[in-house]
């Protein structure tokens, strides 16, 4: 390889991050001088251009361009940020968001459990269906223990206002599908849905996240071609 041809072939290299439009100005310029040149005259005029590198580095900082930044994968001895991948997606963040949505009415009522909701619909690790069970179960209990409370003290109160007129003998009411731990006020409903039933919902979401990742929280599922068997 002759001192020309080794020398464009570094020059070619060096104009790798210089934008388009000059790197080609720069090679069509020196490769057009050098190839005119006899050998002897062109070895001269190469010790004068210099190195490659370093016509590169004027070009860019005359265009005010800066080189690009080496690639992640190109440095193992960098570490990725943590602010590259978003909180909501990480383990932490659903797990604080589980154990909101599980004490959270303990620590600040009703509010602390409306944080605990918010922060469960915002986290990536679940599926859809998964926060809507956690969430709508303990809702919908709650709401039907208090209207089934509401029917049972509404019956008893039509037959004490009926004992109460003296028209009679009023006809004897009987529930058995009212159980008689419910006619002691809705105190016990409220104990119900919290003590129990909104911890469980969020520790189910702790039961449902196991051996998931943030970068993939759900098992992908494998398609087999047409007529392949299941092994």
């Amino acid at each position: 390889m002759t001192a020309t041809a080794d020398y464009l072939a570094r020059l070619e290299v060096a104009l790798r991050d210089v934008p388009h439009g000059i790197a080609a100005e720069i090679r069509a310029g020196i490769t057009e001088e050098l190839t005119s040149l006899e050998p002897d005259a062109a070895e001269a005029r190469i010790a004068q251009l210099g190195d490659p590198t370093v016509i590169a580095r004027e070009a860019l900082d005359a265009g005010g361009y800066a080189p690009p930044a080496a690639p992640a994968a190109a440095r193992p001895d960098t570490v990725a940020s943590p602010g590259s991948v978003p909180v909501s997606r990480s383990r932490g963040f659903a797990i604080a968001a589980a154990l909101t949505l599980s004490f959270g009415g303990y620590l600040v009522p009703v509010v602390g459990w409306f944080v605990g909701v918010a922060l469960v619909l915002m986290s990536s690790m679940w599926r859809t269906w998964e926060k809507l069970v956690a969430i709508l179960v303990p809702v919908v209990l709650f709401g039907g223990l208090m209207l089934f409370s509401f029917a049972a003290f509404t019956t008893t109160g039509a037959v004490e206002v009926h004992e109460a007129s003296g028209t009679g003998t009023p006809p004897e009411v009987e529930n058995p599908l009212v159980p008689d731990l419910l006619l002691a006020g809705p105190h016990f409903l409220i104990i119900i849905a919290v003590a129990v039933v909104i911890p469980l919902s969020g520790l189910w979401l702790l039961w449902r996240m196991r051996g998931r990742t943030p970068q993939e929280p759900f098992p992908r599922t494998v398609s087999r071609p047409l007529g392949e068997e299941a092994s």
